[in-house]
């Protein structure tokens, strides 16, 4: 059954607007299954994380991922592991400070006196290494908002002034109305009477058009100084809010009780919400077009054994591109090891990966937006944030003690799990950096042993697997041993029946078939010790060991190496028992390996549609290993292909330069150059010009 803690949901947020892994974010590394397509429907819908622990399960947004088993959060616990217990003068000097911090903010406590006297010791705070200068920062945001309340009452004040201003000129203007009215024409003359009424009219407009100036400027400016004291303290809140939220994403949970309390010391209207928070965090811009940015790497073997017949061998390839919304790049490695030509079992083990995708800045921002945004829908107040803060510590301890207590019942499997659970939730407190190194290595120690199982699994060395289950179930009373166990029963079992298939395919004079049951047993167990013992047996008897070896030679002497990779698993086992010989065959396969890596990446560069770039890194290939076919004949296609007028025009100008005409040859490289702007080998020869025709000029200008 799920439980949903919002501490973990919110840090799960968090870490969802960055780096992912396919540990992580592919359900497929969780479940082995295919990955459902991202939904987002709402607040009640999805949106909300959830988190199994019977499985380490976490979900969100339509994806699940363990949330220990990835290469990242493995290597910083390790590094946590083998760090020493943070109690050390300044560590020691640094805990008091905080705590010194936390009581004179305490409810009761929080007077102005005490208030000041927090604010100095956060400079003193942010000296300590531990802190990372985020007591700095958090009093530099504390100095703004007082700053900005005391600009704030500076422009009350100042609105008090204008206001009485603004009376005066009300009464002024008043005033000059009236006296105009009472002024009363004198004489009996008409023509003079309105001479005079127009003289007083004009006087009386004067008057009061100057009023009036002085009001619209004085109400302009008391205006203006609202709108200043509503965005100053917006922008101040917001700011403070969004630090506050920022120390809980990073899990300093202490630092987000204190700048709380420091929040509630400047404001002291009453107003915990976090409204200006989600107003600021809504207007971010979101492009879920865009996608998120991921880093993909996987250590996660899983075994697997069937029956059938497929082609088999080592398969591994690598990709990178863009796209309408950003660039993606990524290499991946395993092995498929079904047989080819005929019925046999597999065995297999999934590899390594490694890799980035859909990597831009809109991916990035509009990631870490939408998480911000769905954060700011899980809470309305400072006060749950607190509240979370607390509770967070509270498990965290919890956490600790739960450690030390398995620890002592020889529960090592158990006790490193929930260490795991406690660092990632609180790595930076206190009662996780006091652990002592003694303790930790113990579960360093476990975690290592069960990352070389995992290794020996990967490449399928049973007999080293089964020594370190034995040594594990040996150092942890709780480990299960089954799973693994029966793993390496069952390799060990399919590879036994693929060497009896082979000893009874030699005897019926099956060739094939007994050089793909040899191929099927050293995949499933590579260095079982029966393996070279009937191979051996099989050759003496059949003298096919001899006549590969008399093949092999053959084929060495005629520099056909790609002849001898093809048939790389028969030449293998023939060589078992020849050191000369092996060392020559691995030689050759190692070439071989590279050559097919040369022709990978120039085929997937011309899959992109850069045929001068694939024609660029085949050539490179060519000049190593001028003698393979293959090689040749890409060059070649790729020559008359896409590439013709930068080869030829690359062509042009190595032919002018051996004749001695530079200025020529020159043109034609520019020439190639203008081509294909990226061309590594056109700029190398117009360096090479350069210098030639221009002593001293230096050719990394050149276009």
């Amino acid at each position: 059954m799920k439980i949903r803690t919002p501490a973990l949901a919110l840090l799960l947020l968090c870490w969802h607007a960055t780096a992912q892994d396919d540990g992580i974010g592919d359900s497929s590394a969780a479940t082995g299954g295919a990955r459902p397509p991202q939904m987002n429907e709402g607040f009640i819908g999805r949106d909300i994380p959830g988190f199994d622990p019977g499985s380490e399960v976490a979900s969100f947004d339509g994806k699940i991922w363990n949330i220990n088993d990835n290469r990242f959060f493995r290597a910083r616990f390790e590094k946590y592991l083998n760090s020493p217990p943070a109690t050390s003068a300044a560590d020691v000097a640094y805990r008091k400070t905080i705590d010194q911090i936390l009581e004179l903010l305490s409810p009761g406590k929080a007077t102005k006196k005490n208030i000041d006297e927090a604010f100095a010791l956060l400079a003193k705070a942010s000296a300590y290494r531990d802190d990372a200068n985020l007591c700095r920062t958090m009093q530099d945001a504390i100095h703004a908002a007082r700053t900005s309340l005391q600009a704030i009452e500076g422009l009350k004040r100042e609105n008090v002034l204008l206001e009485k201003q603004r009376s005066t000129a009300e009464w002024n203007n008043q005033m000059a109305a009236r006296d105009s009215s009472l002024r009363a024409p004198s004489g009996s003359d008409a023509a003079a009477i309105a001479a005079q009424q127009e003289n007083l009219k004009f006087e009386r407009d004067a008057k009061m058009a100057s009023a009036k100036r002085i009001l619209a400027d004085v109400g302009q400016t008391i205006e203006n100084n609202k709108l200043r004291m509503a965005t100053m303290e917006l922008n101040t809140r917001g700011h403070l809010q969004a630090l506050i939220m920022q120390y809980f994403a990073t899990r300093r949970f202490e630092h987000v009780i204190i700048a709380s309390r420091f929040y509630r010391a400047i404001y002291k209207d009453g107003d915990n919400s976090i409204d200006v928070y989600k107003r600021m965090v809504q207007s971010l811009p979101a492009n879920k077009d865009a996608g998120q940015a991921k880093i993909s790497a996987e250590l996660n073997p899983q075994i697997a054994a069937s029956g059938g017949g497929a082609d088999g061998g080592m398969r591994g390839g690598a990709w990178a591109g863009t796209g309408e919304h950003g660039a993606g790049a990524g290499v991946g490695a395993g092995n498929d090891t079904g047989v080819r030509g005929g019925n046999a079992g597999s065995f297999a083990a999934s590899g390594a990966r490694l890799g980035l995708e859909n990597f831009s800045v809109e991916s990035l921002t509009g990631g870490a937006a939408a998480a911000a945004q769905t954060v700011s829908k899980l809470v309305s107040s400072l006060s749950q944030i607190d509240s979370l803060a607390a509770e967070a510590i509270r498990d965290i301890n919890e956490g600790v003690e739960a450690y030390k207590f398995l620890l002592e019942q020889g529960e090592l499997n158990s006790a490193t799990e929930r260490l795991a659970e406690t660092f990632a939730l609180g790595e930076y407190m206190p009662s996780v950096r006091l652990l002592s190194r003694e303790d930790k290595r113990k579960a360093l120690k476990y975690t290592q042993t069960k990352n070389e199982l995992l290794a020996a699994l990967e490449v399928n060395d049973l007999t080293r697997a089964e020594k370190l289950v034995d040594e594990m179930a040996g150092m942890a009373a709780d480990f299960d041993e089954s799973k693994p166990l029966a793993k390496i029963e069952t390799a060990k079992t399919l590879s036994a029946m693929h060497l009896s298939k082979a000893k009874n395919a030699a005897v019926s004079g099956d060739r094939a078939a007994m050089e793909s049951e040899l191929r099927a047993a050293a995949e499933i167990w590579p260095r079982n010790p029966a393996l070279a013992e009937v191979s051996g047996q099989i050759f003496e008897q059949t003298d096919v060991q001899q006549q590969a070896l008399k093949e092999l030679d053959q084929l060495i002497a005629q520099g056909d190496q790609r002849a001898i990779f093809k048939q790389s698993a028969k030449f293998i086992a023939a060589t078992a028992t020849d050191p000369g010989r092996q060392e020559k065959l691995g030689t050759i396969l190692g070439q071989m390996t590279e050559i097919e890596g040369f022709l990978q990446r120039a085929r997937e560069i011309q899959q992109r549609g850069d045929a001068v770039g694939a024609w660029e890194s085949i050539e490179e290939a060519a000049r190593k290993y001028p003698e393979d076919t293959e090689i040749n004949k890409l060059r070649a296609d790729l020559a008359v292909g896409g590439a013709s007028d930068f080869v030829k025009s690359l062509n042009r100008g190595r032919d002018l330069e051996a004749r001695g005409e530079y200025g020529a040859a020159l043109a034609w490289y520019l020439d190639a150059h203008r081509q294909y702007p990226p061309s590594t080998s056109a700029q190398e020869k117009i360096d090479s010009l350069a210098a030639r025709l221009l002593p001293g000029a230096s050719g990394k200008n050149s276009p």
